[in-house]
């Protein structure tokens, strides 16, 4: 008996051991991101008042250490435009050839998705690589020019635009513009665009706005994964999920200031209405977590489905991208497996897309992670599995050649249908 209190003992110490050293590590490391962002907050804090045109850069400085090779990594601030037409400051980045250029340079604008709205979230603020390195480093020896905005408000002061159209796809053109503004980068006026996820979103409405944006600059295709296209199917099927807890957050800090009359308060729950001003500032993965923890226990960020409030749901409406015409190609990948972006929302947007005429390319995806979380990661590995398509699409659209569209291919995945049908 008194042998097994012993180890009864040993074994409690060694888990007490274990806990202190994790939440130890846990602590450190949000102590080192405090400090690396306290840092970086002189830089991403722009002059007031702010004068000057959209696409101007404020400041430049390196990214230290950025693994990338024959290229230099820079991280930007730079003048957009908020939804009412202020001028706004942006994070973002921009990397540049070392090798000469022949001429002026494509341009190619990424997108990024959901990160969350801290400031340590903006990927230019991240001290972690991101996942679009492996098609950096492929542009940089393509001889291209690569620009990535943060978006306002993210890591930068001021309200932020999550899902706006209007918004994204405004600092998306700046950052083109900030990008031919850089020293040395000979970027010229074409370019093509590029977004996973939200970024998918912002990327397909830079199609549709950019020469009501930036007539001087000449878009020659859009290419997305995993696009955030029909957000009332999506929230129709999401809505009291894991997803409301990671996403829901964002949308009911943002949408508000753009539309007065949406007031949060009418669809979250309690518990909803307690968190979600604090989860909109966690970053993705923190926020996840949140939420999955809650959900667990039982809570829903909604109370009910915000699409079938019609305030909320013409909203989303409005949000929801239209049509591209045919004279700006698309290509659009779409895992089977995603757990975030349904794939049946992506067919139902290869159905109405090419009903209507749009010169839409889809790749479709098969199941692209494994273990419990097989469904988010497939998410996030969509980007990974198709930026060798994508990079070949937007070589061959620079090149001048013809998008062929394959709307008479059947997606293997049936298109949303109101009851939900698969």
């Amino acid at each position: 008996m008194r042998a097994f209190k012993v180890f009864l003992i040993i074994i409690a110490a060694v888990v007490v051991a274990g806990i202190v050293i994790v939440t130890t590590s846990v602590i450190q490391g949000k102590v080192e991101t405090n400090q690396t962002q306290e840092a970086l907050d002189p830089f991403y804090t722009p002059p007031n008042p702010l004068v000057g045109n959209p696409g101007e850069i404020i400041r430049t400085e390196p990214i230290a250490d950025y693994p990338i090779t024959g290229a230099t990594a820079n991280r930007i601030l730079y003048i957009s435009k908020d939804p009412a037409g202020n001028l706004r400051a942006s994070g973002g980045m921009v990397f540049v050839p070392n090798t000469p250029s022949v001429g002026e340079r494509k341009v190619v604008a990424y997108a990024h998705g959901t990160s969350g709205l801290g400031d340590s979230c903006a990927p230019s603020r991240s001290d972690q690589t991101p996942s679009t390195q492996p098609f950096i480093q492929t542009l940089m020896d393509l001889g291209y020019v690569y620009t990535a905005t943060d978006y306002v408000g993210l890591g930068t002061p001021g309200d932020p635009y999550y899902m706006v159209g209007q918004s994204e796809a405004t600092d998306v053109v700046n950052s083109v513009r900030a990008a031919r503004n850089f020293p040395g980068s000979k970027a010229g006026s074409t370019y093509a665009v590029m977004g996973h996820s939200q970024g998918g979103h912002s990327a397909i409405w830079t199609g549709e706005l950019s020469k009501q944006l930036a007539p001087e600059l000449n878009l020659v295709g859009v290419t997305v994964s995993a696009p955030a296209t029909q957000l009332e199917p999506l929230l129709n099927q999401q809505w009291n999920t894991t997803i409301g807890w990671a996403i829901g957050p964002e949308v009911a800090i943002s949408w508000p200031l753009v539309y007065p009359d949406l007031a949060p308060i009418d669809i979250v729950t309690p518990e909803g209405a307690k968190l979600y001003p604090e989860l909109a500032y966690k970053c993705l993965t923190d926020a996840g977590i949140d939420g999955a923890i809650q959900q667990a226990l039982g809570n829903t960020m909604f109370s009910q489905n915000p699409a079938t409030v019609p305030a909320w749901q013409n909203a989303m409406r409005e949000q929801t991208p239209k049509p591209l015409p045919s004279a700006m190609p698309v290509l659009m990948n779409q895992a089977i497996g995603d757990g975030i972006v349904l794939a049946n929302t992506n067919s139902l947007t290869q159905q109405k897309w090419c009903a209507a005429g749009s010169n839409l390319q889809t790749n479709w995806l098969g199941q692209l992670a494994t273990g419990s979380l097989a469904s988010a990661a497939t998410h996030q590995d969509t980007l990974l599995a198709a930026w060798p398509m994508e990079t070949d699409w937007i070589q061959a659209r620079f090149e001048g050649k013809p998008a062929v569209s394959n709307c008479g291919f059947t997606p293997p995945v049936k298109p949303y249908t109101p009851t939900g049908a698969q």
